[in-house]
């Protein structure tokens, strides 16, 4: 006769195959993986990509694009695992804030900008003010005062770009020089 038994048979998961990586939408510094939108993507079977640790706050790189673990989650969790994928991502320098501009030391006409001497001017983040333009010349205005432009440099010029504001600068008017003094005719008293 025949006999029968029970016999317990363990059957792994299986490992889906990512045959497409999605893309990713680029992101500012300061921003997290989260507010980069994963598209497109294919895998062997049905399933959803997330980044990985979507709580990362990647920096700017020097390439313009730098690769982020991201995870395939399989539709039919009961049999197959989740994988992982690398993602490039680029990350776009911030703007910084100029929440102070500086002001600027009055010059006489005649002078250029870079003889103005800027000082205060707060921004977000650390860096230096300095004119657009220091070797423009400016003329007196009506006004006695007008605006020019300068830029804000931040010291992490890695992750953070240029700024400008304007900041208004008092032109006085130059005395000429007497070179040589005129002379005078003669006149009879009265």
């Amino acid at each position: 006769g025949t006999a029968t038994t029970t016999v317990t048979l363990t059957v792994n998961k299986a490992t889906p195959t990512i045959s497409v990586d999605p893309t990713a939408s680029a992101i500012t510094y300061g921003q997290m993986l989260s507010n980069s939108t994963l598209s497109g993507g294919t895998a062997s079977v049905a399933g959803t990509f997330s980044w990985t640790s979507d709580t990362t706050e990647p920096s700017v790189s020097d390439s313009g694009e730098t690769p982020y673990s991201v995870t395939f989650t399989p539709t039919d969790s009961a049999n197959y695992n989740e994988t992982t994928t690398n993602v490039t991502l680029i990350v776009n320098k911030a703007t910084p804030t100029i929440t102070t501009a500086p002001t600027a030391s009055a010059i006489t006409y005649g002078q250029s900008l870079s003889d103005s001497e800027l000082s205060g001017g707060s921004a977000s983040v650390e860096g230096v003010f300095s004119w657009a333009d220091e070797t423009t010349e400016p003329s007196v205005s009506d006004s006695g005062e007008t605006p020019y432009s300068v830029t804000f440099t931040p010291t992490d010029s890695s992750n953070y770009g240029t700024a400008t504001t304007t900041v208004t600068l008092t032109v006085n008017k130059a005395t000429p020089t007497i070179t040589t003094a005129p002379t005078a005719s003669a006149i009879t008293y009265g």
